[in-house]
């Protein structure tokens, strides 16, 4: 069978993602919002552990069980660039950074940080992300006293 692509998470990752109280069935992902054009920031923290380096990894969900990888650790305080995505990761500090820039309304939808078991193909989901990608929305405000006006949040 030959794999196409970073399609990495299998089933049986449900299992290691119970046992370790990373994933609840049902759990609601965190939400997040931004406009096309911004940078995604965000950090993953897990604790630290000793012995060999355990690779940490940002991927975009493909179904409930699958996610398409985006970027990939290799190696300790280290950053790998990939396209649009970059993740540097602190081992001693137990936390590692993602950075997602030029969002696109394409980029909407649900995305994993976790660590990465390169050998199993298994992700240990630490932070569950719905990002929302969005135009700026025009709201009607009044503008002093009497008078209408538009204003962009954001």
């Amino acid at each position: 069978m030959a794999w196409e692509g970073p399609h990495l998470l299998l089933p049986p990752v449900l299992l290691l993602l119970l046992a370790s109280g990373s994933w609840v069935k049902g759990a609601v992902p965190e939400e997040l919002h931004k406009h096309p054009g911004q940078t995604l920031l965000l950090q993953c923290q897990y604790s630290p552990k000793t012995g060999p380096y355990q690779s940490k990894t940002w991927c975009q969900q493909t179904s409930p069980d699958w996610c398409t990888i985006l970027v990939t650790s290799s190696k300790p305080r280290t950053a790998v660039q990939k396209s649009r995505y970059t993740i540097w990761d602190e081992p001693d500090a137990g936390f590692f950074n993602i950075t997602m820039i030029q969002l696109t309304q394409n980029d909407s939808g649900f995305y994993w940080c976790g660590i990465y078991n390169t050998s199993k193909k298994v992700i240990t989901v630490l932070r569950d992300i719905n990002l929302v990608v969005s135009p700026d929305k025009m709201e009607p405000r009044k503008c002093g006293n009497w008078r209408p006006c538009w204003c962009v949040e954001g």
